[in-house]
């Protein structure tokens, strides 16, 4: 058959192979070149065993190229509907004429099919893959005859082994065909001598095995009594076929315990071979001394069987007996391809959904790790603290960004959880407390030291800036906004050599969870940090967010209004050498 749609679904499966290697597997780049090549010379090994097969293929079409111009010659709608048998076996030679040439002698053509000779069991998947690739029509309308002369046989063992050859050729001829083929079989046995004679000799007739009976191979498919016993006939041509009749019986029962038992056995273990029709055909051309029949006709009279008439002519291929052979439908070479690519996308899509279940789970314990790393670090190792808070930091800056832009092909297939990591990110990441500013000493007269105190908090309401349980700005707290950003360019301006920490803490009651109002008031803080920052030219890095929740209160959140002088965003700034300074200019 065409050799296409199997290109097409090893270039299919190699790329899909170097995208799950490059994009979904977690491995280094070695082992993926290493893979690489790997696939790379599987694909390669493939083409040369398929390239290799079609010279085979080539050399094995001489036989069927003179079938083109016979099948020419048929009326279309004939040429199309007649079913094809390749003929095989140590009698298959004698349906066709020998004085042709090879191409022309090894094709016969007859009113209900089309012969086609196969000298060697071994080449029946090669005739049949060449048949169909240059004649795809045929799909379905293929059959395998076989035809057997036991009498050129002397052992016993070698015929039941060539006959294990067949059944093996036929198994193979199925799988590339995609379901089985039809088997016929025919048995040429040598009773010249009991058909011809020198002045009357009997019609020869084709008899055909159904049921472990026989019969006529005819219209009406006659049992073998009504042949012998048929009133029109003379007494002498009677006498000849009732002499007749036992030799047909028993090479009947000598195929079905030899011939049948052999095509059916459970000893090979491959499919049996059941015949769909078995025929006898009582005249032979060639024999040898000592064969098999000859051993069964002595051990059932005790007298050898004489067969001395030579037949000169050919036998006519037994029409009748596949002229309503079975047609199947198997899958065109299109419905092949395309189960064949549908199963390649399952494992293909297998191989990615695993890949992805790997990558998400390295990716979801690396940023639990970082969250369990940074907890075990105590909370009065400020450098090492900040350290981890930065690891934090970019692992919910990389979230934020799969959560806009989309996470990467390598993490999805429906299998992405990294959003579930937000909260407890935001949560570990509030307990941040900066490390506090060492007192300013300052020497004055004699030995006495001076502390600046820090600047006053600057203490803004919550219900000025935010809707209950909200953590957006609402509309109208700018000017409370803008006082609080005044008072902080004043502070600042009142020690403009100093660098500061500015230090935005969110305050709610004691109303509801405490893990949401801790989240609430570091939200809270974060939007008044962000409000400054796009009005003002402060950089972020000025900045330290913190969320308290209801752990400082000002005042017992026992009342309605100790729970509303609690509910605040407090701004303090903390002199730092290292952070920002405000200019005049700003």
């Amino acid at each position: 058959m065409s050799d296409y749609p199997k290109y097409i679904q090893i270039i299919y499966a190699l790329v899909l192979s170097l995208l799950l290697l490059f994009v979904f597997l977690p491995i280094t780049i070695g082992w993926k070149i290493l893979g690489s090549i790997i696939v790379f010379a599987i694909a390669g090994g493939c083409f040369w065993q398929m390239l290799r097969y079609r010279r085979v293929l080539a050399a094995s079409t001489a036989n069927i190229q003179f079938l083109t111009e016979k099948l020419d010659l048929l009326p279309a709608r004939q040429r199309y509907r007649l079913p094809i048998l390749l003929v095989t076996g140590s009698a298959a030679k004698d349906f066709f004429p020998e004085d042709l040439t090879l191409a022309q002698s090894n094709v016969l053509v007859s009113s209900e099919a089309v012969w086609i000779y196969v000298d060697e069991f071994s080449h029946l998947p090669i005739v049949y893959d060449s048949l169909i690739a240059k004649w795809p029509d045929m799909l379905g309308r293929v059959g395998v005859f076989l035809a057997l002369n036991p009498e050129i046989e002397d052992k016993q063992g070698l015929f039941v082994a060539k006959l294990q050859a067949f059944r093996q050729s036929w198994v193979d001829t199925c799988r590339i065909a995609k379901y089985q083929l039809p088997v016929y079989l025919s048995v040429h046995i040598g009773l010249n001598d009991l058909i011809y004679d020198e002045y009357n000799p009997l019609p020869v007739y084709w008899f055909q095995s159904v049921n472990q009976k026989l019969y006529l191979l005819d219209s009406y498919l006659s049992p073998i009594n009504n042949w012998v016993n048929d009133i029109k006939i003379p007494s002498d041509e009677r006498e000849r076929r009732l002499r007749l009749r036992p030799f047909l019986n028993e090479t009947q029962s000598w195929f079905e315990t030899n011939v049948l038992t052999t095509l059916i056995s459970d000893k090979q273990p491959i499919a049996k071979c059941v015949p769909s029709g078995v025929v006898i055909y009582p005249t032979n051309k060639t024999l040898i001394n000592e064969n098999i029949m000859q051993k069964l006709w002595e051990s059932a009279t005790t007298l050898s069987l004489p067969n001395t008439h030579t037949i000169q002519g050919g036998i006519t291929p037994p029409d009748s007996l596949i002229k309503f052979m079975p047609i199947a439908y198997p899958f065109s070479h299109m419905c092949s391809m395309v189960c064949g690519l549908i199963m390649i996308t399952s494992l293909f899509i297998m191989g990615c959904l695993g890949a992805s279940f790997c990558n998400n789970v390295k990716f979801i314990s690396q940023i639990q790790n970082d969250i369990h790393h940074y907890r075990l670090i105590p909370m009065n190792n400020y450098e090492e603290k900040r350290q981890a808070l930065d690891v934090l930091k970019n692992d919910k800056s990389l979230l934020n960004e799969y959560f806009t832009q989309g996470e990467p092909i390598r993490l999805g297939m429906g299998l992405y959880r990294g959003s579930q990591l937000v909260e407890p990110l935001n949560v570990s990441m509030s307990d941040y407390v900066a490390k506090p500013p060492e007192p300013e000493k300052v020497i004055v007269e004699k030995t006495e030291v001076i502390f600046k105190e820090p600047p006053p908090s600057i203490r803004l309401d919550s219900l000025a800036l935010f809707e209950s349980g909200q953590a957006n700005l609402k509309t109208g707290s700018e000017k409370v906004l803008i006082n609080a950003l005044v008072d902080i360019k004043k502070q600042m301006n009142t020690n403009p050599e100093t660098g500061w920490l500015i230090i935005i803490a969110g305050h709610t009651d004691s109303v509801g969870d405490e893990l949401k109002n801790e989240q609430l008031s570091f939200n809270r803080a974060m939007s008044v940090r962000d409000w400054i920052l796009k009005a003002s030219d402060l950089p972020e890095t000025c900045f330290a967010i913190q969320g308290h929740g209801a752990k400082k209160p000002l005042v017992s959140n026992d009342t309605l209004e100790g729970r509303a002088k609690n509910r605040r965003v407090e701004i303090n700034l903390v002199p730092q050498s290292s952070n920002c300074i405000w200019s005049r200019e700003n």
